[in-house]
């Protein structure tokens, strides 16, 4: 079996109109997922009993992932329907959870895309919920399926739909950098911006953060430098805030072996190509400037 011998011979008339139906972001009623565990050992990880297979030898397990009921699309609008989906017999799916229990907290980090492993709902189909979806898993889910059932809405916008899809993207191609960045160095960067945008003019004119590794590599530094990339030229005060936040890092790094080197701050239109090229983005959905590479 491939994926090639799941797809039809021919794609019905039927089948391709209902499928022009759905989109990258609508949700699909159904809270089963699968995934593969070891038959022959009990997994350590999920909890799943040893079903006495032989060594090596793996076995599918399905259960409910989704506590609302519902899945949100995460393929590309393309690759549903249109040219592209022609090649593809599934599409792939992400739960949605209820995350009403979360603290308070945790939630509004969710809603300013603070948490990389889950995207806020801005509109789910119960009225009052709070609802995200998991970027933890992600399930395959035969076309077929999507053409018997009537697409629903989750997202208040095809703007806000993208940004699922952003998501994803950024989740899946970031860099892997030292713990001590990736962790309590970014969060804090993002927290800092997330706080500064509502009160600040200078955040809307922030395009991207960047992590120059001086020395080593980025899962090994020796020498690290933010970088900030604006729109316009920041004077003196508008610098402070950034530059005040990668100096409180200062200590932290260098507990851990990596030397601290001052930010650095480039206009767009004046960063060196060669630069931009050897940095590392950092994730800051707050900052609504989509997904960079």
């Amino acid at each position: 079996m491939t994926i090639d011998r799941l797809l039809p011979e021919s794609w019905t008339p039927e089948t391709l109109a209902a499928l022009e139906r759905w989109r990258q972001g609508h949700l699909i009623k159904m809270d089963r997922g699968a995934w593969i565990v070891p038959a022959w050992v009990d997994d350590p990880v999920t909890g799943e009993p040893s079903a006495g297979g032989a060594v090596g030898e793996a076995r599918a397990r399905s259960a409910p992932l989704s506590d609302t009921g519902y899945a949100a699309v995460v393929s590309q609008t393309c690759d549903i329907a249109g040219a592209p989906a022609a090649r593809h017999p599934l599409v792939q799916v992400c739960p949605v959870r209820d995350i009403s229990a979360f603290p308070a907290e945790k939630i509004q980090q969710i809603k300013d895309h603070q948490v990389s492993e889950y995207v806020w709902l801005n509109q789910p189909p119960v009225n009052g919920a709070t609802w995200a979806v998991d970027l933890r898993a992600t399930v395959p889910v035969s076309k077929g399926l999507l053409a018997a059932v009537e697409p629903v809405k989750g997202f208040a916008s095809i703007e806000d739909e993208l940004i699922l899809g952003q998501r994803l993207a950024s989740k899946l191609a970031r860099a892997a950098v030292h713990d001590e960045l990736a962790g309590p160095v970014f969060e804090a960067m993002r927290k800092m911006l997330s706080k500064a945008k509502k009160s600040r003019d200078w955040c809307d004119a922030v395009e991207q953060l960047r992590l120059e590794i001086v020395e080593g590599t980025a899962l090994y530094p020796k020498r690290v430098r933010l970088l900030v990339l604006t729109d316009h030229r920041f004077g003196p005060a508008e610098r402070k805030p950034l530059r005040d936040e990668w100096k409180s890092h200062r200590k932290a790094l260098n507990a851990v072996g990596i030397t601290w080197t001052p930010i650095r701050f480039y206009t767009v239109d004046k960063c060196p190509v060669r630069i931009y090229r050897s940095t590392v983005p950092i994730d800051t959905p707050t900052l609504d400037r989509g997904r960079f590479v």
